[in-house]
C-alpha cells in the first residue's frame, strides 16, 4: 500500500488571476488541496497548498514534482517556480524538490 505524505507545495511568482488557474491544474493532475493560501509577496502572488495524501501511483517525490510542475506550466503557458516539500507518514524528515528554469525548458521540450 502506498505511503501517505504530507505535501506542501509553493508556486511563485504569479499574476493576480493565476492562483485559481494553478489550483485548477493541481486538481486535474492530482487532488483538491485541503489547505490553500494566496498572498502577495514582493509585487506578485504566492500560492501555497497543503495536503495529506498518497502520491500518484508509481511516483516518488521527484517524479511527482515533475508531474505537477508540468501541469502548472502548461496551464499558465510559462515558467513559475514550483517547490514541493513532502514527508512520508512514517518519516520525520521532509524532502524538498524544486525545479528551475533549465528544468522547465528541458521538460517542456520532452513532454
Amino acid at each position: 500500500m502506498p505511503l501517505r505524505h504530507h505535501v506542501h507545495l509553493s508556486v511563485y511568482p504569479l499574476g493576480s488571476s493565476e492562483p485559481s488557474r494553478v489550483l485548477s491544474a493541481i486538481r486535474e493532475a492530482w487532488l483538491s488541496p485541503a489547505w490553500v493560501n494566496r498572498r502577495q509577496a514582493r509585487g506578485a502572488w504566492l500560492l501555497e497548498i497543503a495536503m495529506e495524501a498518497e502520491l500518484p501511483e508509481g511516483e516518488d517525490q521527484a517524479a511527482f514534482t515533475q508531474h505537477i510542475s508540468i501541469a502548472i506550466w502548461r496551464q499558465l503557458g510559462r515558467y513559475v517556480k514550483v517547490a514541493v516539500e513532502a514527508t512520508a507518514e512514517e518519516s520525520d524528515t521532509p524532502s524538498h524538490c524544486e525545479l528551475g528554469r533549465g528544468d522547465y525548458l528541458k521538460l517542456m521540450r520532452t513532454s
